[in-house]
Formats: C-alpha cells, structure tokens, sequence
C-alpha cells in the first residue's frame, strides 16, 4: 500500500442500482482495489493503482453505472500535470547541471608573484601541462603540475597552485639570476678591437692612457694599461677601466637579385568560429583556403559578472600568399638595395653608442644582379678587455 500511494493511486466512486453484481465485477477484475466501501447502498468507494484506471474505465463502460475519479495522488499523476510545463522542468535540470558544472570547472586563472614574465606567459605555460579555462577541476593533477612545470623551467624557484571554487591561483616565485659583474679583482688591460683613429677619452679611472687624443691605432694596440709602476721598484696590475672614442671604417657588401622570389599577398580572410567548452564550432561557411597563409587567432571569453566562462568566440585571421619570381630592372634593383642598407643600418648603427659619421656606395652591375659595396665611416667604444697573465 506504500508504494501503492508513492507512485500514483486514484480514489473513485460508482452509482449503480445494483451494488452486488458491481462488487462481483470489481472481485472477478483481476486487479486490485483497496479501502472499498459501500455508502448509502448505492455507492462503492475504493482506491486503485494508476496503471488499472483504465481497465476500470472499460469495466464500468458496459454497463448502467456511473464512474466518478474522486481524487489522483503521487509521482506519476504530478509528472503528467508538469508534462505540459516541461520547459519549466528541463531549465531547472539545465540549471542543476550548470551550477555544478561551473562550480567544478576552471573559469579564472590568476597570477600572482610575477614580475618579468607575464599573466598571459605564465597562462599560456599552465595551458601546455593542462591547466586551462574550461579544465574540470576534480581532474586535474595539481600537485603533479608543480612538479613538471618546476623541472621544466629554470625562470621558476617555486610554484604554488590551489583551487578555489572555479578559480585556480597561481603564487609563483621566479629565479633572480645575478646580474654579470665586472671582475674587477681580474687585472686586464684594454687594446683596440679596430683600426682608428682616437676622437674621444672618456672615464678612464683605472690603468694608464696610452696613446693620445687623435692618435692612429691598430687593432691590437694597448689603449689603457693594467700595469701600473710602483714606488719601490716593482710593478703592480689592476683591471683597466675606460671608453676610448675611435674612428674606423666597415665596409659591408648587399646583393640583389634581378630575378627573386617573392612572397605577395592577397586580401586578409577573417573567420570566426564558437568556442564551447572545449569544442570549435565553425560560423562560417567558406571553402578551405587552397594556398599557402599565414595564421593568428585570438579567443575572446565571454564574462558573466567579471568573471570569464568556458565560452567565446575564435577570430582567425588568415593571410593567403604565393610566391612568385619576380623580374627586377636596374633601378627597381637599386630601390631594394637601399631598403636592405636601411634596414640593416637600423639593426647595426641604430644606437647612442655607435654613430654613423659617413658612408660611401659603390655599385657594381653583375651579370644576374647588382652589388653594392657602403663603406662606412663609424664613430664608438673601439676597447676590449684583455687579461693580464702576469709572470712571478
């Protein structure tokens, strides 16, 4: 009778003028009722499981009586009733099931301790040893982690990762290495590394000056002695310190080419693409890409209440290209030349420490291009350090 009322029972009456063969109907059924009872001689009260209404129905149906559903009880009549509102039902199963997965799945990462490298450097560390937005937090191996990150990575003295809630917490503590000092203790003179000719003297607090202003050099020569005379007749060594200013020549030789390959361009594709949970769903209904490209992409999370969930959009960015042989004259070749003596000026000559004074050019047409010969006229610390092996 327990599970009889937890799973669903109807209570019903029946009018009929004869109660007794109603009784012998409802005895020969085959099912069973319960609490029957008999009221005013015309009516027969009982319960019945859910699943024999309908055969009950059919009873009844054949005859002159009348039957009457009193009442419907339990799960299966209340899951009946909420079948017409099964949005209701499936957004509150929805719902369940997203506050436990949010509350277990990773969302935020947040760095702490860094200093030289970044949040996203570090981020993008975790991500290779599996530590990443839209994790499962219960899987993950913390512990085993630190470890690999540690052994793998000399920037790290130390690593601490917990979770709390959906955020994972990362105090790092990363390695000062020493910065290189001079070994002033290590006697050494100073000689020049070019030949030129000395335009400036600058700071020369340690050793002794040995050529003049505007005296000529040869690579090799002493600029700033070590060795120093003593008062009682012997000499004694020290680590030379200076700048010596000279002024030299370099000469640096560029080709070009008047047939070269070239990489050119066609117009940028942009693609977006739906990042849920883990999986890449496409926006897009292009054809592949059939040439070679260059590829970025940026993942875009989405937030809800500052805080960013496992959900966003991938902007891809495509750049298709070919490479061609391209056929150059000889002033088209000329401009290229000059692009590449810009360029390497930039990334050579480009300083406070080293000045470009003058430069010479010297083309020379070569059967299948043409070479220039730029003869600069430099000015910059012209000293190297060189050790004293001192003789005892």
């Amino acid at each position: 009778m327990y599970a009889l009322n937890i799973l669903g029972f109807v209570t019903f009456s029946i009018f009929t003028d004869d109660i007794s063969a109603m009784l012998n109907k409802l005895k020969n059924s085959g099912f069973s009722i319960h609490n029957v009872k008999v009221e005013k001689d015309r009516f027969i009260i009982g319960n019945i499981h859910w699943y024999n209404l309908n055969e009950l129905k059919e009873l009844v149906k054949g005859s002159s009586a009348e039957l009457e559903i009193l009442n419907k009880r339990g799960i299966i009549f209340k899951l009946i009733e909420y079948k017409r509102r099964l949005g209701i039902i499936m957004g509150t199963i929805l719902a369940c099931a997203l506050i436990f997965y949010f509350s277990n799945t990773v969302l935020v990462i947040e760095v702490y301790g860094n200093e030289s490298m970044s949040d996203r450097q570090i981020i993008s560390v975790l991500n290779d040893y599996g530590i990443a937005i839209g994790k499962f937090i219960p899987a993950l191996d913390i512990r085993r982690c630190e470890r690999q990150i540690i052994t793998a990575f000399d920037k790290f003295s130390w690593i601490g990762i917990r979770s709390s809630g959906c955020r994972i917490l990362v105090e790092v503590s990363e390695r000062v290495e020493a910065p290189e000092m001079v070994a002033t203790s290590v006697p050494c003179n100073i000689i020049s590394a070019k030949d030129a000719q000395i335009v400036d003297i600058k700071n020369v607090h340690m050793g002794m000056l040995v050529p003049m202003l505007y005296d000529g050099v040869k690579k090799g020569d002493l600029l700033i002695s070590g060795t120093v005379d003593g008062k009682l007749d012997h000499d004694y060594y020290v680590h030379a310190m200076g700048e010596i200013i000279g002024r030299y020549d370099e000469e640096i030789t560029f080709f070009q080419p008047y047939i070269d390959s070239v990489q050119n361009y066609s117009d940028e594709i942009n693609r977006k693409s739906l990042y849920l949970f883990g999986m890449r769903i496409p926006l897009y209904v292009n054809k592949p890409i059939q040439s070679d490209f260059e590829y970025n992409e940026e993942l875009n999370y989405l937030h809800i209440f500052k805080l960013s969930i496992p959900v966003g959009i991938i902007c891809s960015e495509y750049k298709p290209y070919t490479i061609d042989e391209t056929e150059y004259n000889e002033e088209q070749a000329k401009l290229l030349l000059e692009n590449k003596i810009a360029n390497y000026e930039a990334n050579f000559y480009d300083g406070e420490d080293l000045k470009i004074i003058n430069k010479q050019l010297d083309y020379k047409n070569k059967q299948d291009g043409i070479e220039v010969s730029v003869i600069y006229t430099l000015e910059g610390d012209i000293g190297i350090e060189q050790e004293i092996l001192a003789k005892y």
